[in-house]
């Protein structure tokens, strides 16, 4: 696994990174608790050490996974966590019952998509300086760690990028000595773009691969001027780009498909999977520090592993693929 430095922070952080938003859900696939942390220590074994999850991940079991994972190996390991979304109260109900609901719920075979919206809740968000303390606090608890190393505000809208007033209260962590360095998580490329502008943000985090390559053409630059980290998500589109996908299915499922026929059309051409051309795409990037991958099993990260080790893109295979 190749290592980076992450923006001008003097960490160092593997190329690949642990996505945590789907470890520790009700409806979890990967049976316990334990079965997740060793597949984040399997992870960390393979070279993995950036790990980027956030409070309302699971309803806070995405932390609290990762705090047992990685407690007696703590220097080993890069976290980041996000703050500023509030849970409701279905979600919070859902977070002391989870243990005994998730087994039903998995014997039943539910799956995600079919739970009814009432049950999820609608989420709100908060970045006032009392509530990003408290956050913060709730985050260092279920970490089992006494500094987090990344502090991210989750998808704030623009109006809070632009104003700052979050920038005062995420330094005053920063002197307390509970975070290293914060950033922004951003919904868009456009907000990462007005996140930049802060002097002190270390880092901005964005969709981008083949189905978002607008970034090239400006976030990047951007971001190594100013010498901040870049931690993209979604290079698989989402599971978009999965190959399992009809046709059909991919014209009722997004704008784009036209765009992931030809995706195909190239990986076939040059025998490769069409996901590890895409991770190699966003590989190629120099100024991204980190792809985030989502995974919950030793599969997961065994396949994506063999994508990343794959022979990088040629100038051809390259050039097909910005063409599309």
């Amino acid at each position: 696994m190749r290592v980076k430095s992450f923006g001008n922070t003097g960490l160092m952080v593997s190329e690949i990174g642990f996505g945590c938003s789907r470890i520790g859900g009700i409806l979890s696939q990967n049976g316990t608790g334990n079965d997740t942390i060793k597949v984040l220590q399997t992870a960390l074994s393979e070279g993995i050490t950036f790990y980027d999850t956030a409070d309302m991940y699971s309803q806070g079991e995405s932390e609290t996974l990762l705090g047992k994972a990685f407690s007696d190996r703590r220097d080993r390991v890069i976290i980041a966590t996000k703050g500023g979304y509030c849970l409701p109260s279905q979600r919070k109900l859902i977070a002391r019952i989870k243990p005994l609901v998730r087994p039903i719920a998995n014997m039943l075979g539910i799956k995600r998509q079919n739970l009814p919206s009432g049950i999820s809740g609608s989420l709100s968000q908060d970045f006032s300086s009392d509530y990003l303390v408290n956050a913060l606090e709730a985050s260092l608890r279920r970490l089992k760690t006494d500094y987090i190393d990344l502090y991210q505000l989750h998808s704030p809208p623009k109006d809070i990028i632009t104003g700052g007033a979050y920038i005062e209260i995420l330094e005053s962590m920063k002197k307390q000595g509970k975070i290293r360095f914060y950033g922004i998580a951003a919904d868009c490329i456009e907000d990462a773009a007005l996140a930049l502008a802060h002097p002190g943000i270390s880092s901005v985090q964005m969709p981008f691969g083949l189905l978002d390559k607008e970034a090239l053409q400006s976030v990047f630059t951007a971001a190594e001027k100013k010498g901040a980290a870049v931690i993209a998500r979604g290079c698989f589109g989402g599971s978009l780009l999965k190959e399992s996908l009809t046709e059909l299915e991919l014209k009722a499922l997004t704008e784009k498909w036209p765009r992931i026929l030809e995706y195909r059309k190239i990986a076939k051409l040059h025998t490769r999977p069409v996901l590890e051309m895409a991770l190699q795409f966003s590989m190629r990037v120099p100024e991204i520090t980190v792809n985030l991958l989502g995974m919950r099993t030793t599969d997961h990260i065994s396949l994506n592993l063999k994508y990343a080790e794959a022979a990088s893109l040629n100038e051809e295979e390259y050039a097909q693929l910005l063409a599309v």
